[in-house]
C-alpha cells in the first residue's frame, strides 16, 4: 500500500508534547538501548501509531536524533517505516511512526507456530532488499537493521 502522507513538512514540536495530541497506551511494543516504543492513538482521528521515545544526552545526542528525523522525513518508500510527527522536550524526543501490524519479523520467524516456507523467505528478503536499496540510492547507510 502506498501512503500519501507527506512527511517533508514535519517540524519538531517543542511547544507541545506528544500527550497533547496522542493518547499513549501502556502497551510496550519494544525497548532498546536508547528508549522504548509504545502504541499511541491520535486524539483527533482515533488512528493508531507507534510512539518511539528516545532519551538523549548532551548536544551530540540532540544533533544525532535531529539528523535521524531529517533523514526519516526525506525517505518515502512503501518498504520503509514512515514518520508522522516529532516532539522534543528537555532530554527526550518522541517520534510518532507508522504502526506495523504483526510485530517484528524475527519474532514471527522464531515462533514455533510459524511455518516458514521458501516462498515466504523470498518475499521477506525481496521486501527488505527493496527498502535497503532505496536507502542506499539516497547515499544513506542504515546502522540499526533488525
Amino acid at each position: 500500500l502506498e501512503n500519501t502522507f507527506d512527511a517533508s513538512g514535519i517540524t519538531i514540536k517543542t511547544d507541545l508534547w506528544v500527550t497533547d495530541n496522542y493518547e499513549i497506551s501502556d502497551v510496550l511494543l519494544g525497548r532498546g538501548k536508547f528508549g522504548e516504543v509504545k502504541i499511541c492513538t491520535e486524539r483527533q482521528t482515533g488512528q493508531e501509531f507507534a510512539a518511539k521515545f528516545v532519551s538523549v544526552r548532551g548536544m551530540q545526542g540532540r544533533k544525532d536524533i535531529r539528523n535521524e528525523i531529517e533523514i526519516m522525513k526525506s525517505l518515502r518508500h512503501p518498504r520503509l517505516l514512515q514518520m508522522y510527527d516529532a516532539y522534543e522536550r528537555r532530554d527526550k524526543f518522541c517520534l510518532v511512526l507508522e504502526l506495523v501490524s504483526g510485530g517484528e519479523l524475527f519474532e514471527r520467524v522464531i515462533n514455533e507456530d510459524f511455518y516458514l516456507t521458501e516462498r515466504a523467505c523470498v518475499i521477506f528478503l525481496r521486501q527488505i532488499c527493496e527498502g535497503v536499496e532505496f536507502i542506499h540510492s539516497k547515499n544513506i547507510l542504515h546502522l540499526d537493521m533488525k
